[in-house]
């Protein structure tokens, strides 16, 4: 697992490459065009060795943001506590329903995260999309170079790819699909923007929560 983030962070370039590749390749090396069923099933698991590689980035960068929300939030109930039961004496009511109000938002906030923490086993889900990813390209490397006039060769690449699919306990998320697709400029924006917000919206609220009501409600 400790080299997960590192293959994964380079996914795309990787990708890119293979792309190009490709593209330079010439379709089968006895010089006949592949069938489209050929093609169609190529740009199948294509997609989906993309699509489950973006998977296994998203889910590494929620794992590591999650854990860091959930320790900072952590860290705000307890030091609004302390600071509470040591400066008692010098608060005013308010202040002391203000700090009350926000330990107990930090303290939901925790709860929430540890929850979510504890449903989403972020790390396994990723090892299983790389896996997956990873098998996938092998099957499709093989493809490119399989005669792929033998009908019996393509169908018995296709039953191992279904295979490899459904062994996958997990399965890629529509903005892991979406990553994959070549967008004009505003859907790409678009993209980024939900992808963001799926990844780092939770967490951002509950990290400038607390903060925030303080500063606002003082």
């Amino acid at each position: 697992m400790a080299d997960l983030s590192t293959q994964v962070r380079t996914s795309p370039r990787i990708l890119a490459l293979e792309d190009a590749a490709h593209r330079r390749r010439p379709p089968h090396a006895g010089g006949a065009a592949p069938s489209p069923s050929v093609e169609q099933l190529v740009r199948t698991m294509h997609t989906v060795k993309a699509a489950r590689f973006n998977a296994a980035e998203r889910l590494e960068r929620k794992q590591l943001v999650s854990v860091v929300a959930l320790s900072v939030v952590s860290l705000y109930f307890v030091g609004l506590s302390v600071w509470q039961a040591v400066y008692a004496a010098s608060l005013s009511d308010a202040a002391n329903r203000l700090i009350t109000l926000v330990s107990i938002m930090s303290s939901i906030c925790t709860m929430v995260l540890a929850l979510i923490e504890s449903m989403n086993d972020y790390k396994i889900k990723a090892h299983h999309m790389h896996t997956c990813a990873l098998e996938v390209n092998d099957l499709l490397q093989e493809l490119r170079l399989a005669d792929t006039r033998d009908p019996a060769i393509v169908q018995d690449i296709r039953r191992r790819y279904n295979e490899i699919v459904r062994s996958c306990p997990f399965n890629h998320a529509r903005i892991d699909y979406l990553m994959t697709r070549r967008s004009r400029w505003e859907e790409k924006l678009a993209i980024r923007l939900r992808y963001a917000a799926g990844v780092y919206g939770l967490y951002a609220l509950c990290l400038a929560g607390p903060p925030l009501a303080l500063l606002l409600l003082r």
